[in-house]
């Protein structure tokens, strides 16, 4: 793993070993650590797969259009007054966002991983049809301070795409006066509710003329980038900033190696969606119940 945090854990037992043990201690050591995430890994998808295969005895029908909704950033109403987020269409209140989980809840939805919407895509699951997928853009520290509690008490998942060149750095605290990150030393923390991926490395820019840097740069500078959020974060799936890209970027991911893509186009994903080229159903402000009940219908 490429992940700081198991650095640190590596890291954490060199010290330790190399002065009890030597280094056939800390081979020792180590060989415990990655037996003990992978027996943790099986465990959790062997879950996984139980929960599953009920919700799916539960709904004799099936899904053939699942919406993939899409949020940015969460705040308290109050803090969004006092603050003047108002005018944001990409912050929603907190309090919006637990109606329309709560709904989700009450009318047993069940949230789909990024795996397993590949895996309806593919034909190799059955998703039932009340399935949502849910994920963030940009990797804000509120989807961890609101959204995490809330989703983790309904037992939900969702994804967040993240900016690694902002997350490498160290965490700050939450301020609903401005925006944080997620830092990737502290993602772990939300991982039973999360999983990360690709919102580019250090590419969600425009250049002097307003283009995306994704498009506007060079075919080496955008395939190091992409390759470097990619080996961070471990992940075969994007979502394109400002959902720009074109044909030459749907060859770049291709060639490194990304399963899907997230564009901001409104639309459903079904078993004929280009898989690099997956539409979601973006969350507002002004996004009702109403309206987020008819989106998920």
């Amino acid at each position: 793993m490429k992940k700081l945090t198991f650095l640190l854990i590596i890291l954490l037992v060199l010290s330790f070993s190399l002065t009890s043990y030597g280094h056939e201690g800390f081979s020792s050591e180590l060989t415990k650590i990655n037996e003990k995430f992978s027996l943790q890994n099986e465990e959790n998808q062997r879950q996984r797969n139980e929960i599953l295969r009920l919700f799916n005895i539960l709904s004799p029908e099936k899904a053939e259009r699942i919406p993939v909704l899409l949020y940015h950033h969460i705040l308290k109403e109050e803090e969004i007054k006092e603050f003047g987020w108002e005018n944001n269409g990409s912050v929603i209140s907190e309090e919006s966002f637990k109606e329309q989980m709560d709904y989700l809840y009450e009318n047993d939805y069940f949230t789909a991983t990024l795996d397993e919407l590949q895996g309806f895509l593919d034909g190799t699951i059955e998703l039932p049809k009340k399935t949502v997928v849910i994920t963030f853009d940009d990797g804000y520290l509120s989807n961890a301070v609101y959204a995490y509690p809330i989703m983790k008490e309904y037992g939900f998942k969702g994804a967040i795409f993240m900016r690694a060149g902002m997350s490498i750095h160290p965490q700050k605290p939450f301020s609903p006066e401005n925006t944080q990150v997620i830092s990737l030393s502290e993602d772990h923390k939300y991982k039973d509710v999360f999983e990360y991926g690709c919102h580019t490395y250090n590419l969600h820019n425009k250049d002097e003329n307003n283009m995306p840097l994704l498009l506007a740069l060079s075919k080496d500078e955008v395939i190091a980038d992409l390759k470097k959020n990619k080996e961070i974060y471990n992940t075969n799936y994007i979502a394109f900033p400002y959902g720009r890209y074109n044909n030459k970027t749907l060859e770049y991911i291709k060639d490194l190696g990304y399963e899907m893509g997230f564009t901001v186009k409104s639309g459903y994903v079904s078993k004929d969606s280009s898989k690099l080229e997956l539409q979601r159903m973006a969350i507002s402000p002004n996004t009702t119940i109403e309206k987020f009940k008819n989106i998920v219908k």
